[in-house]
């Protein structure tokens, strides 16, 4: 995992890659190995080494709720998976331990595999029924093919771990291996949550739909991720089975994969740190409460109910938050400077005028270039949309040609936002056609219509609060990426340098929209202008062929719209189409080449901004009149 420590040299900006968490990965390592030198009690070795244990599948499972926002209650079941198939494989036929892990973490990812296909596909609670059913069928069926598993009685005689000629018999040799494991998998999971795919898999936790429009796979992504949680569960079970010797179906039935989720919980869900503090946490309780016998179930309920109402986000995000916030009252009140307020605000964007450059012909913005077709680049034919028993879009036919704007226009409800939801591929037509550049786009999935040169904003600004603006313009360069998921872990030379080049651009073209200053601070602290403007930069990271924007001046007072106006002017001077859907009929009147008007999903004008200014029907249908007759107060409306 890495962050950027950036430094200014009058005009000049550079950046410098500096890992993180490195001080802090080194301090629990060193922790780790010397604690066992405050203690002989064998019984502190087997807590501390089931500890390790729940903690690899707690790490799993936090990657995957924390990062694609997927809920699973089936990794107990492959936690046991994991645990019998290398049990029976080292057991029964007699195969050495490696093949029996490598056969177990298969078989594992290939159930896994198999189960995201499908219930991947589904959202809320329906995933999580899907997992949990899935739970309760491996447990029915460990329990059942007693010639197989040994049944409810449980299945013995499973020989100990070996790294080559030395066995791992004792508590405290386990400790030492289940903890350097631990420590490797953190450290790999660290680096996956800091890189291209780490960005990537925090957008779909956060904003699945707007990830799709950045070209990012967000369907595959998540079967990935729900792959790799459950190899890390099936690591531990193999892990189990060897250390204890003995296992039974009851260890792997949902309870566990209840206490699992509630680790992640209590930890707090994204946090990696936190999710190894909820699972301390959580496995120490009952040890605490065992001489209260009679009450441990009570009062273990009463600690994890105080928790998850008093820290709704975990408990270690609500103790970081509690120290920055105290440190930061705690300096303030030392250094009494009533200046540092106004300039905290200034920082934040609020009431600082934020002034973007004016736009430049030699800005590096991203290019691509154009086939060789005669036809327009954009061209939607005969495009109907319904919804139920409610016809959406009727008919629409809409073209774009190269350094052209067109404008969509027409009263709430019309079918814009839907026409533009069409092209960008969130919705397919149920008739009609949609090419880009003679390259047809319906039917296509959202990420590759992106992909394929289709950038888009949005009517309410979509941008990543938990991301800093860097990482927020760096997920419009997330199709420009080529190292996946293994490569991200280890850290490759080939992942560090692509993350670097790609870093670079993204600061350079911050600086040329006026964002380089707060490229590292988190993105709820810009103003609403230059969030809009941070969108339009990610969308242009796309090298787009055809710009979608949403209403782009909502929101905006006067000077800010004239801000976003000269971009725009830039983007048609530089071959864009783009696709403008706003109110603000002076910048409609100013930028668009051509109009169309749309009323409750038809088309009933297109044309040059003078004609439409003219056109009667546009003026009826667009501020309203009785009976479709203009009154003079209207038509002077339009014309202004």
């Amino acid at each position: 995992m890495t962050e950027i420590e950036r430094k200014e040299d009058r005009n000049t900006t550079r950046i410098a890659f500096v890992p993180s968490n490195w001080k802090a990965l080194i301090a629990f390592t060193a922790a780790v190995m010397v604690l066992p030198a405050f203690f002989r009690n064998d019984y502190f070795y087997f807590f501390f080494n089931i500890l390790a244990l729940n903690a690899i599948v707690v790490l799993g499972l936090n990657l995957l709720i924390g990062s694609t926002g997927q809920v699973s209650l089936g990794h107990a079941a492959f936690y046991g998976l994991g645990a019998y198939i290398s049990a029976i494989s080292s057991t029964t036929y007699h195969l050495p331990l490696f093949a029996s892990l490598v056969i177990a973490l298969a078989l594992v990812a290939l159930t896994s595999f198999l189960l995201a296909l499908p219930t991947l596909r589904l959202e809320g609670h329906y995933l999580v029924m899907a997992t949990l059913g899935f739970n309760i069928i491996i447990c029915i069926v460990l329990g059942q093919m007693e010639s197989i598993t040994g049944g409810p009685s449980g299945f013995p005689g499973i020989p100990k771990l070996r790294l080559g000629p030395w066995i791992i018999a004792t508590d405290r040799q386990f400790y030492y291996f289940i903890w350097s494991s631990f420590i490797v998998l953190f450290t790999l999971t660290l680096n996956l949550t800091g890189s291209r795919v780490g960005r990537a898999l925090a957008a779909i936790h956060e904003k699945e739909l707007t990830a799709k429009t950045l070209a990012i796979p967000t369907y595959g992504y998540k079967v990935a991720t729900f792959v790799l949680s459950a190899v890390y569960a099936g690591f531990a079970g193999f892990c189990y089975a060897h250390y204890v010797t003995f296992i039974s179906p009851k260890t792997f039935d949902i309870f566990y994969s209840v206490q699992i989720v509630t680790m992640v919980a209590v930890g707090g869900m994204g946090s990696l740190w936190g999710g190894l503090a909820g699972t301390a946490l959580l496995t120490s309780i009952p040890e605490l409460l065992h001489q209260l016998e009679d009450l441990q179930v009570l009062l273990y309920g009463l600690i994890l109910m105080a928790v998850l109402v008093g820290c709704p986000n975990g408990l270690f995000p609500a103790i970081a938050t509690f120290v920055t916030s105290t440190a930061s009252k705690l300096a303030g009140w030392i250094a009494r400077r009533p200046c540092e307020s106004s300039s905290a605000n200034s920082a934040k964007g609020e009431g600082r005028g934020f002034q973007p450059p004016a736009p430049e012909s030699d800005a590096p913005l991203p290019r691509r270039e154009l086939r060789s077709t005669n036809g327009p680049l954009l061209k939607l034919d005969g495009i109907s949309l319904s919804f139920g028993g409610l016809q959406a879009l009727s008919d629409v036919a809409i073209q774009v040609q190269p350094g052209e704007i067109v404008a969509l226009i027409g009263p709430n409800g019309a079918g814009k936002t839907t026409v533009l939801n069409l092209i960008s591929g969130l919705i397919e037509p149920g008739r009609g056609t949609i090419e880009l550049d003679g390259l047809r786009l319906s039917g296509l999935p959202p990420h590759r219509v992106a992909a394929a040169g289709i950038g888009r904003t949005f009517q309410s600004v979509q941008v990543f609060g938990s991301l800093s603006v860097l990482d927020n313009l760096l997920l419009g360069y997330h199709k420009n990426g080529r190292c996946g998921f293994i490569s991200a872990c280890l850290r490759t030379p080939a992942e560090r340098c692509e993350e670097e080049g790609l870093k670079i651009q993204a600061l350079e073209l911050l600086e040329s929209f006026g964002l380089a200053k707060p490229a590292l601070h988190s993105v709820r602290r810009l103003s609403l202008v230059e969030q809009k403007i941070l969108e339009i930069a990610r969308a242009l990271a796309l090298s787009p062929r055809v710009l979608l924007l949403d209403e782009p001046a909502g929101g905006l007072n006067p000077r800010e719209g004239e801000f976003l106006m000269r971009h725009i002017e830039a983007l048609r001077n530089r071959g864009m189409g783009v696709v403008l859907v706003e109110h603000d009929m002076n910048m409609v009147m100013r930028l668009a080449d051509r109009i169309y008007v749309l009323q409750q999903g038809r088309l009933i004008a297109s044309g040059t901004p003078s004609e439409i200014r003219k056109n009667p029907l546009v003026i009826a249908a667009y501020l309203g009149s009785r009976k479709g007759r203009l009154t003079a107060e209207s038509a002077e409306k339009i014309k202004g």
